[in-house]
């Protein structure tokens, strides 16, 4: 199982409106493709942070690339809505630690 976590850094004035498309581009996922519902989170407006942050996170049983044809037109369109509006745009990949895998691992 792996947690794959987008984050976005924006400036303060485009916080949520980035954290309405990143919504919207999570939810189209989850209702077309079936991925798993998504966490919208934001950093630095209301509480300490060194940086701006708008993040979406879910979790994944296995990581595949994103295949064009399967990428819903509206994600299309809200992200050239959100692209403008970010300093900076990661993509994170992390392996959960279940019990199952700390058992054979350890």
């Amino acid at each position: 199982m792996f947690l794959v976590r987008r984050v976005c850094k924006v400036e303060r004035k485009d916080a949520w409106q980035v954290a309405k498309l990143l919504r919207d581009i999570c939810t189209a996922y989850e209702n077309d493709n079936g991925r798993n519902s998504a966490t919208i989170y934001i950093t630095g407006t209301g509480t300490p942070a060194p940086d701006i942050t708008v993040c979406a996170e879910w979790l994944q049983d296995t990581i595949e690339s994103n295949r064009i044809p399967n990428v819903p037109d509206s994600v299309k369109r809200a992200n050239g809505e959100m692209f403008p509006l970010l300093q900076a745009y990661d993509i994170e990949f992390h392996e959960v630690a279940t019990d199952d895998k700390i058992a054979e691992r350890t």
